[in-house]
């Protein structure tokens, strides 16, 4: 067994899941990305989410615009630095639909191991991220589609923030 192949195997099978779970609610990665990312940041602008979905500027002014269209986004008025960005009642109800699916679909990709050794691979995926020195905007970016509040204080990603 050659250890690559077997992690690129589950993150491959994993992706699957999680993608069917996005198409399932009419969503992309970068649009739960970017209703994760408002949630969390509201009142956020377009610039400073810009990076976070790895879009350039004309691709992101399309995603928000696509978002609105569809009532998930709102925009504010602007103040002069960016026009605020909020997540609408009908994007909330997105993530939380994305949040039990996601939860859902992993559980299922877990659940055939005892439990030892689930908690054991959740942690080692923990040690792994925390080892990763990484910049705030790069941090948000890997949790573009997790439940931020999920994990408080104790986000390995969070943790691994140097600058």
């Amino acid at each position: 067994m050659h250890s690559a192949n077997v992690v690129v195997a589950w993150l491959n099978a994993t992706q699957d899941r999680l993608r069917a779970e996005m198409r399932g609610l009419g969503v992309e990665a970068r649009d739960l990305a970017a209703l994760t990312l408002v949630a969390t940041y509201d009142g956020c602008s377009q610039d400073w989410l810009r990076p976070r979905v790895e879009l350039t500027q004309s691709g992101t002014v399309r995603l928000v615009d696509r978002l609105a269209a569809r009532g998930l986004l709102s925009r504010g008025a602007s103040t002069g630095r960016g026009v605020p960005l909020h997540l609408t009642p009908a994007g909330a109800e997105l993530l939380r639909s994305w949040s039990q699916r996601r939860d859902a679909a992993i559980a299922a990709m877990l659940g055939g191991l005892p439990g030892d050794v689930r908690a054991g691979l959740v942690d080692g995926m923990a040690r792994s991220l925390l080892a990763q020195p990484r910049e705030r905007a790069h941090a948000d970016a890997t949790c573009r589609v997790c439940t931020w509040p999920a994990c408080g204080a104790d986000c390995p990603v969070d943790r691994s923030v140097t600058s």
